[in-house]
């Protein structure tokens, strides 16, 4: 490892030590924690056609496959014990980070100054406390993935690497499609290139990688429905209000970055343009028109500086220009801008350091190094207080609701949050606070319906109030199912759950739900079937595996099948108690007499360790007798 990777290597490792014990949080639920999909490396080919293995909420979908493929090999490291999916994160950020000081210190044209300016962008974007959230919460990992491929592209590209830049440029495409504008970079490099000489991207590569972005653009809109595009924004934000919104959005992330101090998970109550007549989108304008026209005009004196300013507009575009989104900004977005934003930096700390040795007699390398010192250390401290406050869900949302306190979501999570450190006054409270400020947001109610399930009323009325809000989501059928049930009305809950499955095939607990009402109604055979459905939407759900064989053996009379509902459970849970006994007797049952045997022997040890003579004595007396014959 040569000294530069090692320093940043040791960098990145002090500022964010404290943040390998971060659990999930936020999009983590539906993503990561309650996703079936990625608990399993067999589901690697589905990961690239199958968008419902993304997430288990239907408007959440997307066709991520490089990213599922990392959270498979996470769950299959170290389960839902986060260390291994911090320790992937760090390694991700440490390279995109050594990206930067290489592209810088190779590509920029810099000449005596490229080793000083490529120092100070790297040791910026490693500590910057912008970065907390693509390498804090899990779910951002998009962001740091899609960065790695792209820099490796374009390093790869500019030193002639045609097949590798390729290569890495499609992985980052299967990552996010927010990468297709890398061209653009290549293109615009390539111009100011053409003026200073140094090596340049190939027309015909140049080409290739058009193709490349033009193919996994069509792979998406091919394989992802229709409704997953319109569920990405409002009804209301068209793409003017957008486009004219983002204006602002471009110059509130170059502010985070030169002043950190309002780092927020959230920031759902962000101000929409809507006119051109608003300040916010005029000015803005004129601000960022000002700020281009003087990065092109240093094209010829600082072509680096006119780089950046291209970088930051291009890696941004994707997301902040004409293709509308749930939310107008987000902390991760700028991580693939940061190329841009990092070189700015190190040509501003480089020109500071020489200005200061001219006027001291100072060597410009030593007063850079005075300079970084204090940058790293001021940078670093707001990074380690910043991933303390990510350590803990309610400490975060509780953060997120003092700096933007007109965002409903944030008070949602924080009430949800509240809920499950067991303050339900407190939750209460916020959830109130929530619903004031969005009378029509569904999940609040969906969390005040649960809040007040000792109140079967209250309860049942919050969950109307959901439905009649947002009559599309599956959750909200659910929670009303939920309360119905509660208050005793369980054919109006059966009925309820079903309008959960019929908006979405996959939800586990439905069914599940919808099972257990079947058997109280001794529908034994649809029971049973409603408990596969569970079983086949979560191949992890023990519990409908097993109710399914309990029905299948003790109520349907067949006990072949009931095996194989025991026998999934064992593969999940080798421990399960109440499978390995009713393996045995569903084994002798179905006439498998060496099987039931070699089960039994199994399940005995299970038995007498806790000293359940209940069922030792109370087994078929075949089994009994084996077992005192073993």
């Amino acid at each position: 490892m040569s000294r530069p990777a090692a320093v940043l290597a040791l960098v990145i490792l002090a500022v964010y030590a404290n943040g390998l014990g971060i659990g999930f949080h936020f999009d983590d639920s539906h993503a990561i924690a309650d996703n079936p999909a990625i608990r399993t490396l067999a589901n690697l080919p589905r990961f690239f056609v199958d968008p419902t293995t993304s997430s288990n909420l239907p408007e959440n979908r997307d066709l991520r496959p490089i990213l599922l493929a990392t959270f498979a090999l996470n769950y299959a490291v170290s389960g839902e014990a986060t260390w291994s999916w911090h320790a992937l994160n760090l390694v991700l950020h440490w390279l995109a980070v050594l990206l930067v000081f290489r592209i810088v210190r190779d590509h920029l044209w810099l000449g005596a100054d490229a080793l000083p300016v490529a120092a100070g962008a790297a040791l910026v974007v490693a500590v910057h406390p912008l970065n907390t959230e693509p390498v804090d919460y899990l779910s951002a990992r998009s962001a740091l993935l899609t960065t790695v491929f792209s820099l490796g592209a374009f390093d790869a590209g500019l030193r002639g690497r045609g097949a590798a830049s390729l290569a890495l440029f499609a992985l980052a495409m299967l990552t996010k499609a927010i990468a297709c504008t890398l061209p653009l970079a290549f293109l615009g490099h390539a111009l100011l290139a053409r003026r200073r000489g140094g090596t340049r991207v190939s027309g015909r590569l140049l080409g290739a990688l058009v193709a490349v972005a033009a193919g996994g653009l069509v792979y998406r809109a091919v394989l992802l429905p229709a409704s997953v595009m319109q569920a990405t924004h409002g009804a209301d934000v068209t793409r003017a209000v957008y486009f004219m919104t983002e204006w602002s959005a471009y110059l509130y992330y170059v502010r985070l970055f030169l002043w950190p101090n309002a780092l927020v998970v959230d920031r759902l109550d962000y101000p929409l343009a809507r006119s051109l007549l608003v300040p916010q989108a005029w000015g803005s304008l004129l601000t960022l028109t000002a700020l281009g026209l003087l990065a092109w005009r240093a094209r010829h004196r600082a072509p680096a500086l006119t780089f950046a300013a291209l970088w930051y507009a291009v890696a941004l575009a994707a997301e902040s220009t004409v293709f509308p989104l749930a939310e107008p900004v987000n902390e991760h977005r700028p991580y693939l801008a940061m190329l841009g934003l990092g070189t700015a930096a190190g040509l501003g700390l480089w020109q500071l350091a020489t200005c200061a040795a001219r006027r001291s007699r100072v060597a410009p390398a030593r007063v850079l190094a005075v300079l970084l010192a204090a940058v790293t250390a001021g940078l670093g401290a707001v990074t380690v207080a910043r991933n303390a406050t990510w350590h803990d869900d309610y400490t975060l949302w509780r953060d997120a609701v003092a700096k933007a306190p007109q965002n409903p979501r944030a008070w949602l999570n924080a009430g949800h949050a509240a809920m499950g450190r067991g303050d339900t006054d407190e939750a209460r409270r916020l959830l109130l606070e929530a619903h004031r400020l969005a009378p029509c947001y569904a999940y609040v109610q969906l969390n005040l319906s649960a809040l007040a399930a000792p109140h079967p009323d209250e309860s049942l009325a919050w969950a109307d109030e959901a439905v009649a809000c947002n009559p599309g989501l599956a959750l909200t059928h659910f929670y009303r199912g939920s309360a119905l049930e509660r208050s005793g009305r369980r054919d109006e809950a059966l009925a309820e759950y079903g309008k959960t499955t019929a908006i979405d095939p996959g939800h586990a607990g439905a069914w599940l739900a919808a099972g257990r009402l079947l058997e109280q109604r001794e529908a034994w055979q649809d029971a049973a079937a409603a408990y596969d459905r569970a079983f086949a939407a979560d191949p992890t759900t023990a519990d409908a595996a097993m109710a399914a064989g309990l029905v299948y053996r003790y109520r349907l009379g067949n006990p072949g099948r009931a095996i194989e509902r025991y026998r999934a459970v064992l593969a999940l849970n080798p421990s399960h108690y109440g499978a390995h006994y009713q393996l045995a007797v569903a084994l002798l049952a179905d006439g498998q007499r060496a099987a039931a045997i070699e089960a039994w022997h199994a399940f005995e040890p299970l038995a007498r360790a806790i000293g359940d003579r209940v069922s030792l004595d109370g087994a078929p007396a075949e089994l009994r007798m084996a077992g005192a014959g073993g």
